[in-house]
């Protein structure tokens, strides 16, 4: 047996064979080291693989089988392999189905149950203690509708102006109708203005007259602001009153004015604005080249076309040139 061992060294030891023994030597070296490295990192047992749905050599998914029931791993697997149903291993495997709905659901119904006592407590405490209930919101006040102004009274005047020619009477005179007088319309008209109507007195008692021209008066109209320095005249309803110019070429001229009616109405904001818009411009142009804006004792109240006299005096004075 010695001699045995003795040749079998002697021929490993032998040059010839000294490569393959070397060879020999790193193979049983790499195998031991590649059993000692794997054997430590595959710590994996086949069944986690398989419930993972590891693949396996052939590149088939395998499902999660269970003891109850047990599938077919392969595509040419049957029913009875096993005890198991067919299955097909390129069917994806189920999902777990997401639960954010659910749990946004039982988080706010959460959040809602906890407030719910909280505020319950909150108010029982401040009822117990006296404290200030919470504030009621103030019902809204209705907006009062405005009201409308009262209307208010305004005058119409209706006159009748003219010429009276040579050997015409009052009666028969062909006198010119002016219903509805405007404030400041000249009479008899813009081209030949002897007199500029103002407005009435209050209570529509007269009706009052700037003179233009200078005139020699007849009649019972009141004379402002004196007889002797007359500028403006005043007569009451059913008065006429005649005036007498001297022409340019010295031949006397007499016209008659005569009040027909002086009757008061009601009117709205809006009919009185109109009234004041229709004012005549032609004869507020004339009264201020004529310097005779303003009428003596006399203003404008804040009743359109009213005048009121700036000072209270009697004026009896009456003109009665010519008789």
């Amino acid at each position: 047996m010695s001699n045995f061992l003795s040749s079998v060294k002697a021929d490993l030891l032998d040059r010839r064979l000294l490569p393959i023994v070397a060879l020999v030597g790193v193979g049983l070296v790499a195998a031991l080291a590649y059993a000692v490295i794997g054997g430590g990192s595959s710590a994996v047992p086949p069944t986690a693989a398989v419930s993972r749905g590891a693949a396996t050599p052939s590149g088939v998914a395998i499902s999660q089988t269970t003891p109850e029931k047990a599938v077919a791993e392969t595509t040419g697997g049957v029913s009875q392999q096993r005890n198991g149903s067919v299955h097909n291993p390129f069917t994806p495997l189920p999902e777990p189905k997401a639960k954010t709905t659910t749990s946004a659901a039982s988080s706010k119904a959460a959040a809602t149950s906890s407030s719910t006592p909280s505020s319950a407590g909150g108010s029982g405490s401040s009822q117990g203690s006296g404290g200030s209930s919470p504030a009621t919101p103030s019902p809204a006040t209705p907006s009062k509708p405005s009201t409308p102004s009262k209307p208010k009274t305004v005058y119409h005047v209706a006159v009748l102006f003219g010429e009276l020619l040579p050997g015409t009477t009052p009666l028969t005179a062909q006198l010119t109708p002016f219903e509805n007088l405007k404030l400041l319309t000249p009479l008899p008209s813009v081209k030949r203005p002897l007199i500029i109507f103002r407005g009435v007195t209050t209570g529509g008692k007269s009706a009052t007259f700037t003179l233009v021209s200078e005139a020699i008066l007849h009649g019972p109209a009141a004379c402002l602001p004196s007889t002797t320095q007359c500028e403006a005249i005043d007569l009451r309803e059913s008065q006429s009153e005649q005036l007498e110019y001297l022409s340019p070429t010295g031949v006397a001229e007499l016209y008659e004015l005569r009040i027909v009616s002086i009757v008061s109405s009601k009117a709205s904001s809006a009919a009185i604005k109109s009234i004041y818009r229709g004012e005549s411009k032609a004869g507020r142009e004339l009264l201020g080249h004529a310097g005779l804006e303003a009428i003596p004792d006399l203003r404008y109240s804040s009743q359109p076309g009213v005048l009121v006299f700036a000072v209270h005096r009697a004026f009896a004075a009456r003109t009665r040139h010519g008789r």
